[in-house]
């Protein structure tokens, strides 16, 4: 819902007030009704973009993080530009050092990757729980996100970002060495499923609402102001095509005996921004995912509305089936 306001009602809204304010200063000389109708249509339109920016996952965020130890992290990328994360740990199972908290042996780590206008506080829902159990779980604001400098404008920057934050989470005394989970919705999920997945320090990734390639969905047909017609003319408006090729189609191995244990997909059944057909579909079809690994959810959209309970049970079964993952 959040974002079919933010793309579709958000931009029928400024169009319906422009044209309700030519009226009143143009046809109508009327430049206090005009005022008014500026005042009021600013007010809804900060009101309606908000809303639409607003996180289904925001809903929790009074969640306790008293069973956690919470460390914020700044990291800069390749190019200079700054970053925060945020690592957590169980509370009662680490122990306080100069270096901050630590597990007293190394643990399987779990990175999170944010969507378009998330924060690494998105995803605590997931992030908290995972901790508590006795892993640990890092999330960072991508660029132009967050406390993360740089421009949204700057996306195609992302995958880069993804090399420096498997650096920076590599040096960390207690992550395991080969027990790295990346998982990463939407824009963080194609960082997932294309320099996470072919990183060997990289044990398995999990890609949920992913695109699979730039040029087939530039090629699809959308309903007309729908959400996914909005998301078309944005990125066909970018000027970098070597960009495009940073996408799971170019990554991903057609190879079965690799890929089944290593990639999971989740995606949703009513997605209009990633069609499944377009996106999830071709993602499991190319590398050969078994039917137990992707799964497509009904009732759900892009952004995984209340299913966010049902999510953390299926990654976390996916992760202690993995031998990768064990403590």
């Amino acid at each position: 819902m959040q974002l079919k306001i933010l793309l579709g009602v958000f931009p029928l809204f400024i169009i319906l007030s422009a044209f309700l304010i030519f009226i009143s200063v143009i046809k109508l000389e009327n430049i206090v009704l005009g005022i008014l109708f500026i005042i009021f249509s600013s007010i809804i339109a900060f009101a309606l973009f908000k809303c639409g920016i607003h996180s289904p996952q925001s809903h929790f965020k009074n969640i306790t993080k008293s069973t956690v130890n919470s460390q914020k992290l700044d990291i800069t990328f390749e190019d200079g530009v700054k970053t925060s994360g945020i690592v957590y740990r169980s509370r009662s199972e680490t122990s306080e050092t100069p270096n901050g908290p630590l597990y007293p042996e190394p643990r399987p780590t779990i990175i999170f990757f944010h969507g378009f206008w998330a924060s690494k506080e998105a995803n605590e829902m997931l992030l908290i729980p995972l901790a508590h159990i006795g892993y640990i779980t890092f999330a960072f604001d991508q660029r132009g996100h967050g406390e993360a400098g740089s421009k949204k404008s700057e996306w195609y920057k992302l995958y880069n970002d993804a090399v420096t934050i498997l650096d920076y989470v590599c040096s960390i005394k207690d992550v395991k060495k080969g027990a790295i989970c990346c998982i990463g919705k939407s824009m963080g999920g194609t960082s997932v499923l294309t320099k996470c997945y072919e990183d060997g320090r990289v044990g398995m990734v999990i890609a949920i609402s992913t695109l699979h390639n730039i040029d087939i969905l530039l090629e699809a047909n959308f309903p007309f102001l729908s959400s996914g017609w909005f998301v078309k003319r944005i990125i066909s408006r970018f000027k970098n095509k070597e960009a495009f090729k940073i996408a799971a189609h170019y990554f991903l191995k057609n190879d079965l005996e690799y890929n089944k244990n290593r990639v999971y997909l989740i995606h949703g059944e009513n997605d209009k921004i990633f069609p499944p057909s377009l996106t999830f579909e071709l993602n499991k079809k190319q590398a050969q995912i078994p039917d137990d690994h992707a799964l497509l959810l009904d009732n759900c959209g892009h952004s995984f509305e209340d299913q966010e309970l049902l999510v953390l049970g299926i990654i976390l079964k996916w992760i202690l089936e993995n031998k990768n993952m064990s403590f």
